[in-house]
């Protein structure tokens, strides 16, 4: 039976290549050249055009200014009560860029500190957290390792920061007589103030700081190897203004009017308004036709559903009472009977924490609740403390390259695998069976952030669209999970969303997976709606191996060694030896007839060639880039003990599915979280000059067109109601247009454009658009056509037009 199965998904693979190899010849060579959009709330206008003098009628951008706001990741993942342990801590940036229009034709200017302006930033019914909303800086836990918990500064807000580390300031220098003496630690020299994230932006608000073109907020880390220290992380990437990891939680301050034991599910808004102001350099805002200069932005935050399962009546806790363990119970009966205004989700949540570490205890031999004391009115843990993962887990989302982490205290800390890699290999594991119809898993939405926007929809059992019941049962077994929905990712972004429309500038990869992940349903029928993709369709082991076989001379025109513009059929033999079955489980895991390719992706995962090392003629180590012909390889667990995960080589990228130029940035400017001659993360990268890709098409996870279905269904109406404020007709929600910094014609294409044959053809101009990288924004328009010539981003459109 299993042999069948097989055979028979052998044949939709081969199936789907001929699909493929059909489709350039079938593709719309007669596509629609008009935009998308109306122009209805522009202003027009006569403009002479240089080029060709001759005087055209355009329309002015809908703003005199632009504010693209976004956050760098596409849901901070975290919990708000750090009394009993610390997966990841708070940290939510508000990034920001902006524009001054290009009105009457002129050209858009990306405005810096050189422009004697600064941009103010707050939350919007926000200000705080720690109290009623979170519990942080009143944990307790020994900062500098002495012993005692009195000492000044000793909470896990300042902890969890104290293996990073500066020697002069925030811009990475490097005295030539440093000194491990000389190190400035976060945390424990330079504390972390309430309510303010590690490099002290409030979270009240201020003033964002820009990062140049060399990046930003650059701290220090150590290596796993004990030659190599002084390792530089760029926080922030170049170009953005930025107002480091703030302690965001996703509580309101007009909801919060109990103590932080009344929090429930409907408490929560997970898509916080981050608002923007920009000021001149007095710090007076900058008023145009009356009005401030001010653009709000999405800035994501929720909690992992852990409560659900491994409290109450959820399936963790379910095998925890019959395997004899007890002290959850009685941690959740502890503030029921002692605390009258305690929730039900509140004494879950508590519960829950103390369930994972008895189980820790019990599966890893560790001894976090020895000092553990049900009766205890503060520090339940005894002289423990909070745990903090990161202690024994690398982690290269906090900067912790070290296993086990220097400065740990309360408990002996050990080597343990990376976090990220332990978490999802067990949880791969313990819920295989946690899976849709077609067999792909739903835990990947059911762990991570599920509220919604509207409180009424965050009732876990009455929500249809919730992918799980308040207990943590898969209510999509015999569905389509994509069908579901809540929190980051699922009913959500465009990629999941079935009013997008194409062009989708694929390549032969992209459409394989249009056709047999995107158009088909649960029973793998083609349908006529598109139903998108899910998590594991990008966070698979395929997006790795087309990482690690890149050597590319140019990202942006995808010259060199790589397979990401070849056909599935290459692909699949370079890759998996030719064997469908292999490609699938990498491509698209499902998880059926005891057949468990995400277990053996998060278990076996090998990282990334990282450097190769070889020795100078004194015996010296010596580092060379990672595609040397000489040295050892040196992979990225060597290194850090996070190994690669959350870096470029084992994050998804564009352009694995996207035809080039619609690719990330060419890598090496943030190394080692990315590197040369490979594909960047999309956070970092650029096009149209200096503009982020996250200013146009916004976060990852929240990408627009965000789905929208009114008031009452939908997940995130505030990225949605962003994106319509750079709308030129006021209902298109897509992609950031031309005609929102720069004037136009009646096609939306700039006017610098004019008598050039990307006049009349919106859709090539996207492209130019998307091929011109930093320093091509200076060049002269006769220059740039010839360099970006109209036939080739033609006929991009036409071969990648879905």
């Amino acid at each position: 039976m299993i042999q069948k199965k097989a055979i028979e998904k052998s044949i939709a693979v081969l199936a789907a290549i001929c699909f493929s190899f059909l489709w350039s010849t079938l593709h719309a060579a007669d596509y629609d050249p008009n935009p998308p959009f109306g122009l209805d709330q522009l202003k027009p206008v006569e403009v002479k055009i240089e080029l060709t003098q001759k005087t055209i009628k355009a329309y002015q951008p809908k703003n005199p200014y632009n504010i693209f706001i976004n956050y760098e990741l596409g849901m901070h993942c975290v919990g708000f009560d750090i009394s009993y342990c610390c997966v990841i801590p708070p940290y939510n940036s508000i990034q920001a860029q902006a524009v001054e229009s290009g009105s009457n034709g002129e050209n858009p200017k990306l405005l810096t500190p050189e422009d004697k302006v600064k941009l103010y930033y707050y939350l919007k019914d926000n200000s705080y957290s720690e109290g009623n909303k979170m519990r942080y800086w009143s944990v307790l836990k020994d900062v500098n390792g002495n012993g005692s918990l009195a000492d000044p500064g000793d909470n896990m807000a300042n902890y969890v920061w104290e293996h990073l580390f500066i020697y002069k300031d925030l811009e990475g220098t490097l005295p030539k007589d440093w000194s491990i003496k000389k190190r400035i630690h976060i945390g424990k020299d330079i504390m972390v103030p309430i309510d303010a994230g590690p490099s002290g932006k409030p979270l009240a608000g201020g003033y964002l700081d820009y990062a140049p073109d060399n990046g930003g907020n650059i701290v220090f880390t150590d290596s796993m190897i004990p030659e190599v220290k002084n390792i530089a992380i760029k926080l922030t990437a170049s170009n953005i203004w930025d107002a480091l990891g703030l302690p965001l939680t996703a509580f309101n301050d007009s909801v919060r009017k109990g103590t932080i034991r009344t929090i429930t599910d409907k408490d929560f808004q997970p898509y916080q308004y981050a608002v923007v102001e920009l000021h001149n350099d007095s710090g007076k805002p900058l008023i145009v036709e009356g009005k401030k200069i001010e653009f709000f932005g999405t800035n994501p935050v929720d909690i992992p559903n852990c409560v659900m399962c491994h409290s109450g009546e959820g399936k963790a806790a379910k095998l925890s009472k019959q395997a004899g363990f007890t002290l959850f119970e009685k941690e959740y009966e502890y503030w029921k009977k002692n605390y009258p205004d305690e929730s039900d989700y509140m004494a879950r949540l508590s519960a829950s924490s103390i369930n994972l570490l008895e189980l820790h205890d019990k599966m890893f031999k560790t001894t976090f609740l020895k000092d553990y004391n049900p009766n205890a009115s503060s520090n339940r843990l005894g002289s423990i403390g909070s745990v903090n993962c990161a202690d024994c887990h690398g982690d290269n989302v906090s900067g912790n390259l070290q296993e086990p982490r220097p400065g740990t205290s309360g408990y002996k800390a050990v080597k343990g695998r990376p976090l990220t890699e332990a978490i999802h290999a067990v949880h791969a594991n313990f819920l295989s069976d946690m899976n849709d119809k077609a067999g792909r898993t739903v835990s990947c939405q059911a762990c991570h952030p599920t509220h919604w926007t509207n409180p009424n929809m965050n009732n876990f059992d009455t929500n249809p669209y919730q992918i799980i019941d308040s207990n943590g049962n898969n209510k999509y077994a015999q569905a389509d999970q994509r069908i579901a929905g809540g929190g980051c990712y699922l009913r959500r972004d465009a990629h999941t969303n079935p009013a997008v429309h194409p062009p989708f500038f694929l390549n032969p990869l992209g459409r394989w997976y249009l056709e047999n992940v995107s158009m088909r349903d649960e029973n793998d029928k083609p349908i006529s709606e598109i139903r998108g993709l899910t998590c594991t369709d990008c966070h698979n082991q395929l997006s790795n191996e087309l990482y690690k076989y890149d050597d590319l001379d140019n990202g942006v025109s995808q010259e060199g060694k790589t397979l990401r513009n070849k056909s599935v059929e290459q692909i699949m033999k370079t890759l998996a030896d030719g064997d469908p079955q292999r490609f699938l489980d990498m491509a698209d895991p499902r998880v059926k007839d005891g057949n468990n390719p995400l277990y053996e992706f998060y278990n076996n995962h090998k990282g990334a060639v990282l450097v190769k090392a070889t020795k100078d003629s004194k015996g010296n180590l010596k580092l060379l880039g990672w595609n040397a012909k000489e040295g050892d390889p040196v992979p990225y667990e060597k290194a850090s003990g996070g190994s690669d995960w959350w870096l470029a080589p084992a994050e998804p990228k564009c352009a694995s599915c996207h035809a080039a130029p619609f690719v990330e940035s060419t890598g090496g400017k943030y190394f080692p979280i990315d590197q040369p001659r490979k594909y960047s993360l999309y956070r970092f990268s650029k096009a149209h000059g200096k503009i982020a890709c996250q200013s146009c098409h916004e976060s990852i996870h929240g990408l627009y067109p965000v789905r929208a279905e009114g008031e009452e269904k939908t997940v995130d109406l505030t990225s949605h109601k962003q994106a319509l404020q750079y709308s030129p007709d006021g209902r298109y929600a897509g992609p950031v247009s031309c005609a929102a910094c720069h004037t136009v014609n009646g096609k939306g294409v700039p006017v610098q454009l004019a008598g050039t044959e990307y006049e009349n053809d919106y859709w090539a101009s996207v492209v130019l658009l998307h091929f011109m990288r930093e320093g091509d924004e200076k060049l002269p328009i006769k220059e740039l056509i010839q360099k970006y010539p109209y036939q080739k981003s033609r006929q991009i459109v036409v071969e990648s037009w879905k």
